[in-house]
């Protein structure tokens, strides 16, 4: 797909990097232009950016970001060819992914193509092509990302009404994170419970959503660093608030005030008060409210 916008980004952008006369430097442009080139694919559907994007790698000097590049370009393709559905492009992200260095970023740019092999297999009602998005979220290496990826077939599953197969996949995306050894820190953890308890409540698990969300908070304790403490306390806030309000359970409700008094980052702080405000207004829980105060 190509336009005379595309065409004309991608000339001007070529242009100032070319301009760069410092090898290192230049280098550098082409590495953050690719991401931006990535991100353009996704938003408007047009794969002329991600052409541009696989040229441009050849112009990036350093291995490991040129490994860094190709993610973004495989998670890229991928994230169009599930917009469009399209299987080409699914099966094309997967051969770019051969160009990420294994470990870290193999496993990230994978976590997307699985995505968007079990989500085209899943539209065009390719049973087979689905099984192999599950065959391929077995080789991911890293446990944060290979539950993610099982996560995403979940959601893709429920999606489909297959609300017991979803269920299935959750509880294998869950016991990755259980059993895991190797997730250096505890945020990732704790995103990745978070993340598991949304999935439970969309697929009506309340009580592993419990489950999760006070594994969450347990994965949190003693977070030293203020920035990821305040990050991970609004994510674990505002998905206490809306399962309360979901399940009707006023602990939830208590629960998500007390992780809101957890985030000292003016920003986190304002962000997710008026999340809470707004679903415990709407509650008539004027205690709670005050509290925030």
């Amino acid at each position: 797909m190509v336009n005379d916008t595309s065409s004309e980004f991608i000339r001007e952008f070529k242009k100032n990097a070319e301009s760069i006369t410092n090898d290192i430097d230049r280098s550098k442009k082409y590495r953050a232009g690719i991401a931006a080139l990535a991100q353009k694919a996704v938003e408007t559907n047009n794969t002329t950016f991600l052409d541009a994007a696989v040229r441009f790698t050849g112009k990036i000097i350093d291995d490991h970001d040129r490994s860094k590049a190709f993610v973004d370009i495989v998670r890229g393709t991928a994230r169009v060819a599930i917009n469009t559905a399209d299987a080409e492009l699914a099966d094309r992200s997967l051969e770019l992914s051969d160009n990420t260095e294994a470990g870290h970023d193999r496993s990230h740019a994978l976590q997307g193509v699985v995505a968007a092999i079990a989500d085209v297999g899943m539209k065009k009602n390719e049973p087979a092509t689905f099984e192999n998005s599950k065959e391929l979220a077995g080789t991911i290496e890293y446990d944060t990302y290979r539950s993610s990826a099982w996560r995403s077939i979940a959601r893709t599953q429920h999606s489909n009404d297959d609300t017991p197969s979803a269920v299935g996949s959750a509880n294998r995306a869950m016991a990755i994170i259980d059993k895991s050894k190797l997730i250096s820190q505890n945020i990732y953890r704790a995103s990745a419970y978070v993340d598991l308890a949304r999935l439970f409540i969309d697929v009506g698990q309340e009580d592993m959503a419990r489950e999760c969300i006070t594994k969450a908070v347990d994965s949190s304790a003693g977070q030293g660093d203020e920035f990821e403490r305040s990050s991970i306390f609004q994510a674990i806030a505002e998905t206490q608030v809306r399962m309360g309000a979901r399940t009707k359970d006023n602990g939830l409700l208590e629960d998500a005030v007390e992780s809101f008094g957890h985030i000292t980052r003016e920003y986190y702080r304002t962000s997710t008060k008026q999340t809470l405000t707004s679903v415990l207004v709407n509650l008539k829980k004027d205690e709670l409210v005050k509290r925030l105060a």
